[in-house]
């Protein structure tokens, strides 16, 4: 059966806004570490950083080791590994010790595996079939994760309310068994013969010459791309993670946290556009623009004791971190071509490893020294600079 771009966009869009349902962990901490009050609140962290790094692994995994399987197979095993670990989690076992490491093997390490091998196998396959709007395609894929993190961790809310905490895993793991299941032939990149109509954004794609990933490894502007990437995102983190804490700190509802959420979802439609009208090198000048704004922006708030300036500062962080996700999604495919592109972005999202550990422990430090946010807000300012100043030796290898 045919299936128009279209239909697999939109395909690839919600199977996206499924795997947003990996950050529905923060709805869920608060029930766990209720249901094990012997668990401390750093050994329910931890689970999030396992949960991340397995998620960067699982991309790289899907783009090295599985490269010969199939995509629709890919999915299929994400699948099954999502599903195994949301539902192994409803069966924690009693003894606190026993359950903490079950969750770690299942929520962690399978749904994490599992989510980022399917996001490697959505973006890799529906980026093809849009050619002319590479950028755009990455921001509506992303935007879709964004916003499903707020669906399905509001409904992980609003379930909790009515159902047990095994009953709502259950749910989880099965919804995501099946659904996942259900979209996965869809997800293929499209054979040569399926582009001819569009020929001409084809072609501009072709004219890149195509790096594996141990040339791509060996370029300097890679590596360039990769630390100004970890900073641009660990400067997200500085905010993003606090937002409801820095809410409530200068007078506003904690509810702004989803606020910033949302934002954090349109900047990567809108930079995805950005990326497709300006290039990737001014789109990257724009986003270091954004974060260096929103520094000021939070400092001005802060000496002002002004929660609204504060609160447009957040937001337009949330445009920013957002945005640098896009970035990566389709400046890869630009720099380093379509080839290999699947391992390429596999390797370069390994970024989010050091950036998830670097941004959350710097502001931690910051206010646990001082008791407020505006050195916080200042370390902004300072990685701002430094990734501006990175940016001008990025070149096109």
């Amino acid at each position: 059966m045919k299936i128009k771009p279209l239909y697999r966009g939109i395909v690839g869009t919600f199977l996206m806004l499924l795997l947003g349902s990996m950050y529905t962990w923060s709805y869920f901490k608060v029930s766990l570490g209720e249901a094990y009050p012997a668990w401390s609140q750093t050994q329910l962290t931890l689970n999030f950083t396992i949960l991340m790094i397995c998620f960067c692994l699982g991309g790289l995994v899907a783009g090295s080791m599985l490269s010969g399987l199939r995509k629709p197979l890919q999915v299929c095993l994400a699948a099954v590994l999502m599903g195994v670990g949301f539902f192994g989690v409803s069966l924690l076992p009693e003894n606190p010790n026993a359950a903490l490491i079950q969750m770690y093997i299942c929520y962690g390490v399978l749904t994490g595996l599992g989510t980022g091998i399917a996001y490697n196998a959505v973006l890799s396959s529906i980026q093809p079939w849009f050619p002319q709007v590479a950028g755009m395609i990455s921001g509506v894929l992303l935007m879709g994760m964004g916003f499903g993190s707020l669906l399905l961790g509001g409904l992980a809310s609003a379930a909790l309310k009515v159902l047990s905490l095994r009953m709502t895993f259950r749910l989880f793991g099965i919804g995501a068994l099946a659904l996942l299941l259900i979209c996965a032939p869809v997800i293929r990149p499209p054979r040569p013969e399926e582009l001819t109509a569009d020929a001409e954004g084809q072609a501009a794609v072709s004219e890149t010459y195509s790096y594996k990933t141990t040339e791509m490894l060996k370029r300097p502007t890679f590596w360039l791309y990769f630390i100004w990437n970890i900073m641009l995102s660990a400067g997200g983190m500085l905010v993003i993670n606090s937002a409801s804490s820095i809410s409530v700190f200068y007078g506003l509802s904690a509810v702004i946290g989803l606020v910033v959420s949302v934002f954090n979802g349109l900047g990567r439609l809108a930079i995805g556009g950005c990326m497709d009208r300006l290039g990737w090198k001014k789109t990257m000048y724009l986003n270091n623009g954004i974060l260096l704004c929103s520094g000021v922006l939070l400092l001005l708030g802060d000496r002002a004791e002004a929660g609204f300036i504060v609160l447009v500062g957040m937001l337009v962080m949330g445009v920013c971190y957002g945005g640098g996700i896009t970035i990566s999604a389709s400046l890869i495919r630009s720099l380093y071509g379509p080839e290999h592109y699947a391992a390429n972005f596999s390797v370069c999202n390994l970024c989010v490893i050091p950036a998830s550990i670097l941004g959350p422990m710097i502001s931690a430090s910051l206010q646990d020294g001082s008791g407020a946010y505006f050195s916080t807000f200042v370390m902004v300012l300072v990685i701002g600079l430094v990734a501006l100043g990175l940016n001008v030796f990025i070149r096109k290898p």
